[in-house]
């Protein structure tokens, strides 16, 4: 089965750990199928049993956009038994294949939410770097990945998200939301995002502010400094995400 062009689902990804399970919580309160096949974490397992797959990278199109029909179909199921009038999942992984997505759906919507990439670096959750980073980065990676390589996996994902949203005919279906702006001014981002999906919520904005926890691990990465990490990579968050430094 091959994907329908004139779906307008909407996907939300991110490096894993990133606290993206608050996004799929918003889009799910504001009337939005997520799915029924998912993890504590709101992971649609669905998408992570057909995409998160070392195969996937080099799948040949007509193989990739098959197993997307199959997802497709099962989400377009879950919406009808929900009662919901769309659809879309919550997968981090989703970033590593989003090009061929979007091309699949060009009313699709994206959000990549984006946390700190030096708390990113210090996070139990090293998942992504391990599996993706050696295709990311074209070199070995340590097991467990260490922070000077998370982080330089982090400065890949954000290069090439980034790169795909500057596209013409990306600019308004991709919105990075950055994790510690939704936590500290949740209300602001909240309307951003329902902006950006263009609907009104089923809920009152205060019940989805609501939704937002902040965690106690903001800001982990700043006992350890900038020294483990590489100046290339440093230079990057520099130039790109300056926010993300630590003050001065």
């Amino acid at each position: 089965m091959m994907p329908d062009d004139t779906q307008k689902p909407i996907a939300i990804g991110a490096i894993g750990g990133s606290g993206s399970r608050v996004l799929a919580k918003i889009i799910q309160a504001s009337g939005v199928s997520i799915g029924s096949n998912l993890n504590p974490s709101s992971d649609n397992l669905e998408f992570t049993a057909r995409f998160k797959t070392l195969d996937v990278l080099d799948l040949p199109d007509n193989q990739f956009f098959s197993r997307l029909g199959d997802f497709e179909a099962i989400s377009r199921a879950d919406m009808v038994q929900a009662g919901n009038k769309r659809w879309g999942w919550k997968e981090p992984n989703t970033h590593v294949v989003i090009e061929r997505i979007l091309e699949a759906y060009p009313s699709m919507r994206y959000v990549h939410l984006l946390r700190n990439g030096f708390d990113m670096a210090f996070s139990g959750n090293q998942n992504q770097p391990r599996l993706w980073g050696p295709a990311y980065l074209n070199r070995p990676i340590s097991d467990p990945p260490t922070p000077p390589e998370s982080l330089a996996y982090f400065c890949e994902v954000h290069r090439r998200i980034s790169k795909l949203a500057r596209q013409p005919h990306n600019q308004s279906r991709i919105l990075f939301v950055e994790y510690e702006a939704l936590c500290y001014d949740p209300k602001s981002e909240i309307t951003r995002l329902l902006d950006f999906l263009d609907f009104k919520p089923e809920v009152s904005l205060k019940e989805l502010c609501n939704a937002v926890q902040q965690p106690a691990s903001i800001g982990r990465s700043l006992a350890f400094g900038l020294k483990p990490f590489d100046q290339e990579d440093l230079n990057y968050i520099r130039k790109n995400l300056p926010k993300m430094l630590p003050a001065s």
